[in-house]
């Protein structure tokens, strides 16, 4: 911007605060919408607002946005690299403008810290008037704020230029700027700043992408693993591409090891192989396998693509039914069964935490869970372990609540014979040995005796364990992942849980959301719940009446996801022929006071006011209260400003 414009600028500034007009000739439409904006959030231009979170706030907007920060900070490095020592800054928010990552030199950092301009820092306009950050915001698209253009006096000596990031579905997700004094601006700042978000935007696509693809091999791998007979697919070279394991029962090899070989390495004189040759599908053809002499019945399909080409074949076999019959049944072995998409739920709390956890499950890192009672702590660990390396491997479970304190120890790290009384002939493997390769799942950690503690922090350091009455350290490779549903870091103050062992646990921390957290989730939860609790009683489809969403939306669910699995069950129990869940016959716990609940008196249901219509009364009596004042009737309700202005614009509210 030239000198000459400078001036104008800042006479259109003065002008406007001494007697409200815009000058549209001087002004950029961008710059002058934001204004008016800012004048009618009565935002003071003179004095410097004050707007940040605090660290426990923080804390959990930093964890919300993990993906976007860690894609992001390769190509905020790549941007500092260019306006290192020019005295600017690279600069990275939410999509509300609170900051998240800041890089830059020094002397900006230490002079724009009193403006808030550093982590959980709110650049929103409706804390700091025109800024860059807030006005590609409330825009959704590039802008540079230069100068008098900024709404407050104090940012002035600012120039920034700042881009939207939008993910793969165009939801808003941060906004990625460049902040530096005024007097050494670049006029390509703006530039580079568009071509870092369009790196980065690009980069969530390709993950999104990659994720598809990985669940997509995931999904066919589950398919071939979930059917009953042997598969073998192979290339036009006979190299094997993909076999399962049924087929590496039948012919005694591991399914794992057998992959890029040749088939005839498997079996021998394979008629898969001639089917390549010849072309001549085949059904329910007898063979032998030479290792066992079993009769097995084979049939094979050549692949194509989409133009038509050959690219390979597969080949079923499938063991006679005689001798199946003739077999004795084994015994069904307990399987960790839940993976990520048993986790029911698509709010932005389940959705992003599901993000999270899926990073850790790629990780060897130990993991704690956190998380009220009820709300699938154990889900989630059990998601995390088959998503990992080692879900080919032992989860074992244990509720240190459980187990009486005697029996602790010798339950997770096994015992030598003779070590106690009672104990068994030949010692006993403790936990950790038994899930050698596998995750051990330590539920309710909290609880663990103070002496036990210190065992299981040697374990989680050296990876050793010392059986009960034994000198002999054996060697475990194992991944801990450890829940609970108290404040552990309180538990240290208190004295009744090691600090040591808090931090040695508390590496990747997962936090599962009570229910009432994620209200959104309470329909899909009740039909998945529906469904699940209507087969396990026989009873037919189970229809829901117009008023029990609103009574369910409305109840705090103070036992979370049990609680609501447990009254669905006993209202299903309840339903009559005509097979309609109603509100009526929900049954909530006595000693639960909630309005939702129709044994806490003779409420007409129909006088419960919806969740939605709750909320926009409230904000409405507290801005009354407040006359108009936005942060005190937020602060009253415990809501951020920019929630609170969004549910204002959501709820159609007016000061």
């Amino acid at each position: 911007m030239s000198q000459r414009s400078l001036v104008l600028v800042e006479k259109a500034w003065s002008q406007y605060f001494e007697n409200g007009e815009l000058d549209l000739k001087t002004l950029r439409p961008e710059v002058a919408n934001s204004w008016q904006r800012c004048r009618n959030l009565k935002i003071d231009p003179f004095h410097e607002a004050q707007g940040s979170v605090n660290q426990l706030e923080l804390r959990d907007r930093l964890y919300a946005k993990q993906r976007l920060m860690k894609i992001a900070r390769p190509f905020m490095e790549n941007l500092y690299n260019f306006v290192r020592g020019s005295g600017f800054q690279v600069i990275l928010t939410d999509e509300f403008g609170f900051l998240l990552d800041v890089l830059g030199d020094t002397e900006i950092v230490s002079q724009t810290r009193p403006l808030d301009l550093c982590p959980g820092g709110d650049w929103s306009e409706a804390v700091k008037g025109t800024n860059a950050i807030g006005t590609a915001i409330a825009e959704r698209k590039p802008v540079q704020i230069h100068a008098w253009e900024h709404f407050s006096r104090q940012h002035h000596f600012l120039t920034c230029s700042a881009a939207p990031i939008f993910d793969a579905d165009g939801t808003m997700i941060g906004v990625l700027d460049i902040t530096g004094d005024y007097r050494v601006a670049n006029p390509h700042t703006l530039g580079m700043v568009v071509a870092g978000v369009n790196a980065i935007e690009n980069q969530l696509c390709l993950q999104r992408a990659t994720h598809k693809l990985y669940m997509a091999y995931r999904y066919s791998n589950t398919l071939m693993e979930s059917i009953s007979d042997g598969l073998i697919s192979i290339d036009n070279n006979g190299l094997i591409t993909e076999i399962n394991a049924k087929a590496g029962e039948i012919f005694g090899v591991n399914a794992g090891s057998v992959k890029g070989r040749h088939v005839a390495q498997v079996y021998q004189r394979p008629p898969v192989l001639q089917l390549l040759t010849d072309g001549i599908e085949y059904v329910n053809k007898e063979m032998t396998v030479e290792r066992t002499g079993r009769k097995i019945h084979t049939s094979g399909s050549l692949l194509r693509d989409d133009r038509g080409t050959i690219i390979g074949a597969v080949a079923v076999f499938r063991e006679n039914t005689s001798r199946l019959l003739q077999s004795p049944r084994r015994p069904a072995l307990p399987a960790q069964r839940y993976t990520f998409d048993d986790i029911i739920g698509q709010s932005s709390a389940i959705t992003e935490l599901k993000e999270w956890a899926r990073l850790a499950a790629s990780s060897p890192s130990t993991v704690l869970i956190k998380g009220e009672s009820g709300t699938g702590k154990e889900l989630f660990a059990q998601a995390i372990h088959n998503a990992s390396t080692r879900r080919d491997y032992p989860f074992i479970a244990i509720n240190s609540a459980a187990l009486p304190e005697a029996l602790v120890e010798s339950e997770l790290f096994g015992h030598d014979e003779g070590a106690f009384t009672g104990s068994r002939k030949g010692g006993h493997a403790g936990k950790f040995e038994i899930a050698e390769g596998g995750t051990v799942f330590l539920d309710e950690i909290g609880d663990m005796p103070l002496g036990v503690q210190a065992k299981l922090l040697r374990v989680i350091q050296e990876k050793k364990v010392v059986r009960i009455g034994s000198a002999q350290e054996r060697q475990v490779d194992i991944r801990i992942i450890a829940a609970t549903h108290k404040d552990l870091h309180a538990e240290v103050q208190r004295g009744t849980f090691r600090q040591d062992l808090y931090y040695r646990l508390n590496v990747l921390e997962i936090r599962v959301p009570a229910l009432r957290e994620r209200l959104d989730d309470i329909p899909a939860l009740t039909a998945h719940l529906t469904r699940q609790i209507a087969a396990k009683l026989n009873r037919g489809e189970i229809r829901t009446d117009t008023h029990l969403m609103n009574t369910l939306m409305a109840h705090t669910w103070p036992g979370n996801v049990r609680e609501l699995e447990n009254t669905l069950e006993r209202a299903i129990v309840r339903v009559g022929e005509d097979g309609v869940l109603r509100a009526e016959i929900l049954d909530f716990p006595t000693d639960e006071q909630s309005g939702a609940s129709p044994a806490a008196g003779k409420r007409d249901i129909a006088d419960i006011k919806s969740l939605r219509d709750s909320e926009k009364e409230l904000i409405c009596e507290a801005l009354a209260a407040y006359e108009g004042n936005i942060r005190q009737a937020s602060a009253n309700l415990g809501l951020g400003r920019n929630t609170f202005y969004r549910k204002m614009k959501e709820f159609g509210i007016s000061l």
